[in-house]
């Protein structure tokens, strides 16, 4: 039913050459869990992408799965956020809806992308394929909401009016209901096939250490308050590692994290991060505070009470809370930011949490607020461009998205970011994974050491190699 509603309406489209550069069909689908479906419809030259907030979303919120680009908006340089915004308004105005009866409440068409730490003025590998700023309409994207499920097809215009065209976009459509249907009588998963044999390649204690030093000599001089210095590694894999395999292991492991994947040219940048950037819904405004971490262990509330009552954490916490709360002020009314933190407890570390809501006091385009806020304190630091200098200068290399803004966004302008962390670039059989730490004074080097090696347990453990 499904398959012949979308051709009748490529069909129409075709006919009457829609005022519109792309129709984009939206039928009912079986719900499956989009991360298997990922790995039911397994290896393939589309693009992929990912993105399940539903721990985070109000209304139940939703997963979905996609492949393919029927359009890709990007900008760069100091820029980028505006010229994205412009070309996204262009585009959504340009988008024709057409919608099965049984899909009415699945989500409309939404760019997904995100954006790099800071504009590069030249990308170098591994990130050589990832702009400062990109998002991409799907060309097949799989929703799951309220346990309903639907796939929207979205296709250009120009491409209808070739028959062999026409042919290969219904067949990616029935490839992709294939997918559903394997998906939804289960998918064999093993734990155990991970990245098979991997070396394990890093910034040694060494090197991390001298970083933080250098860091905490800005500090005391007070040209810093803050800094967030990362350490990268780079993983090789004897096996392939499965996208799909390893964002199944984040959601059992994670799943009250925002976990994503976006694919630019072969390579692929996934996470489960803990931190929320910003949300928009209507006037209605969600961020997250995120600093201050303690390793899980054996005695878990003396954990928890150190890290509560920690001079420096508390600090560390406060300072990116404060430059939250500063750039809302003027924009919302309602400000809601509670006194003290609380301990958000993940699998592996717990950390000091504030979450933030606000209302806008005018309609405010969901990227304007990611402008605004990015980077956070929680991984730049502070003063802001003071640490990205730092950065820049210090770090033994280029951190592309990691430490950016992963999300999605809407033609009403509403749209949801998490910051990119916990997160690494996947390439078919090796990976570059990234921690970081927040340096305030009275940061020990030995003791931010170790805590990136746990922040870094997570993706190592999704790619089947273990912490």
């Amino acid at each position: 039913m499904s398959s012949s509603f979308v051709a009748r309406a490529l069909e129409a489209a075709t006919r009457q050459r829609a005022p519109a550069e792309i129709i984009a069909i939206t039928v009912p689908a079986m719900p499956v869990a989009p991360d298997r479906l990922l790995v039911a419809r397994g290896a393939d030259d589309a693009p992929i992408l990912f993105w399940d907030a539903s721990a985070r979303e109000r209304e139940g919120g939703g997963a979905l799965a996609g492949w393919g680009e029927a359009a890709r908006v990007e900008g760069s340089g100091p820029e980028r956020l505006r010229q994205v915004i412009a070309e996204a308004e262009r585009l959504f105005a340009q988008v024709f809806e057409v919608r099965h009866p049984e899909a009415e409440g699945a989500p409309s068409p939404r760019l997904f992308g995100g954006l790099s730490f800071r504009p590069e003025p030249r990308r170098e590998a591994p990130w050589a394929a990832f702009g400062d700023a990109s998002f991409v309409l799907p060309r097949l994207r799989y929703a799951v909401r309220g346990g309903r499920g639907s796939l929207q097809l979205c296709a250009r215009v120009e491409d209808l009016l070739r028959e062999d065209r026409r042919a290969v976009i219904v067949a990616d459509f029935e490839r992709a209901q294939e997918a559903i249907t394997a998906a939804g009588r289960g998918v064999p998963m093993h734990r155990e096939g991970g990245a098979g044999d991997a070396r394990i390649e890093g910034m040694t204690s060494a090197a991390f250490c001298e970083l933080v030093e250098a860091a905490l000599a800005h500090i005391r001089s007070r040209a810093l308050e803050k800094v967030v210095a990362v350490a990268p590694s780079h993983v090789t894999s004897s096996r392939a590692i499965d996208i799909g395999a390893a964002l199944v292991r984040m959601g059992e492991d994670y799943g009250d994290c925002t976990r994503f994947a976006i694919q630019r040219g072969d390579a692929v940048f996934v996470g489960a991060s803990p931190e929320r950037l910003v949300a928009r819904s209507g006037r209605v405004v969600e961020t997250d505070g995120l600093a201050g971490t303690a390793r899980r262990g054996a005695n878990e509330e003396a954990i928890k009470d150190a890290l509560f009552t920690s001079a420096k954490e508390r600090r560390e916490h406060a300072i990116v809370v404060e430059a939250i709360a500063r750039v809302l002020e003027s924009a919302t009314t309602a400000l809601d930011v509670p006194a003290e933190p609380v301990i958000r407890t993940l699998r592996n570390v717990h950390h000091l949490w504030t979450p933030i809501r606000a209302t806008l006091r005018a309609p405010l385009h969901v990227l304007s607020l990611v402008e605004s806020l990015h980077p956070t304190p929680a991984v730049c630091g502070t003063p802001r461009e003071d640490a990205v200098a730092f950065i820049a200068q210090n770090e033994p290399s280029g951190r592309g998205w990691y430490t950016g803004a992963v999300g999605w966004l809407d033609g009403a302008g509403d749209g949801d970011f998490a910051v990119a962390i916990r997160a690494g670039l996947v390439g078919a059989r090796e990976a570059w994974l990234y921690a970081g730490a927040g340096i305030v004074e009275g940061s020990d080097p030995r003791s931010e050491f170790a805590e990136t090696r746990a922040k870094q347990a997570p993706m190592l453990t999704a790619l089947g190699i273990g912490a």
